[in-house]
């Protein structure tokens, strides 16, 4: 049975990792805040206007590789001058968000458990890789072999039945477009016994004139919401920009949703 949902209040609590707690468990990455849970709701950041923070407010890291790292927040500040003028917290120790191209991830000020269910990667023995052949296929581009750049295994839920998430990238000149070349993200997920794939992103180019490239990491799966089952962050990177994507996955209708995202670039 997946655990049951709670709702987090919109107060600071004492309890878990020991640290100076935002009111409002704010998420950040470095080109900017995405926003926060409020106990019923997400609130982008953006569109709220100003920051729960005063400044001198603790930080855990959700990032694969550096997960629940605990740093300090500053004032709101404006980021992603003179492009976007995001609001946003500068961290103390922000090379632990990670750097261009990736994988990036996200700091969120909040006490509790971050991956509360398992979170692993593993590596492709050739059977992800041809999934990704097909949804290649699909989209007009013939990939004998694609590149698995990374393979994750997760308990979404909490239910005890695992979802891998997959990104499939191959570059040929670096973040220059080329015909080609692909950066693919998708799910897998049993529903009702059943198999099914969800692509979150992709960029595949079957004609160098038709769009700018794009690629994907998987920057952080965590639990953002205290809720009990976790997000996914991903980070995008191009030839002169980088942000930052939340999904949730709200149900098997449904499927990952896009909740919250920021950049930087020109």
């Amino acid at each position: 049975m997946p655990p049951t949902t709670t709702t987090v209040p919109p107060t600071t609590t004492s309890t878990g990792v020991a640290g100076n707690w935002a009111v409002q468990p704010l998420i950040v990455a470095e080109m900017g805040a995405l926003g926060w849970w409020n106990g019923v709701s997400w609130v982008d950041a953006q569109e709220a206007g100003a920051l729960p923070v005063s400044g001198g407010e603790s930080y855990q890291i959700a990032r694969v590789g550096t997960n629940g790292e605990v740093v300090t927040g500053g004032p709101e500040v404006v980021q992603c001058e003179p492009f976007l003028n995001n609001l946003g917290v500068d961290l103390d120790q922000p090379d632990l968000l990670g750097e261009w191209p990736g994988p990036a991830g996200v700091a969120i000020s909040a006490p509790w458990e971050l991956q509360p269910h398992l979170v692993e990667p593993f590596t492709d023995d050739g059977t992800y890789s041809q999934f990704a052949k097909d949804l290649l296929a699909n989209r007009g581009l013939n990939v004998e072999s694609p590149i698995v750049k990374q393979a994750y295994r997760f308990d979404l839920e909490g239910d005890g039945i695992n979802e891998v998430l997959v990104v499939a990238e191959g570059l040929t000149n670096g973040y220059f477009t080329t015909n080609g070349d692909y950066s693919i993200v998708f799910l897998r997920k049993v529903i009702e016994g059943e198999v099914a794939t969800a692509v979150i992103a992709d960029t595949v180019i079957t004609d160098e004139n038709t769009q700018y490239f794009v690629g994907y990491s998987l920057g952080a799966i965590a639990d953002l919401n205290n809720d009990g089952k976790m997000e996914i962050v991903l980070s995008q990177a191009d030839f002169e920009g980088f942000g930052i994507a939340m999904w949730e996955y709200v149900n098997n209708d449904l499927g990952p949703v896009l909740i919250f995202q920021t950049g930087c670039g020109a």
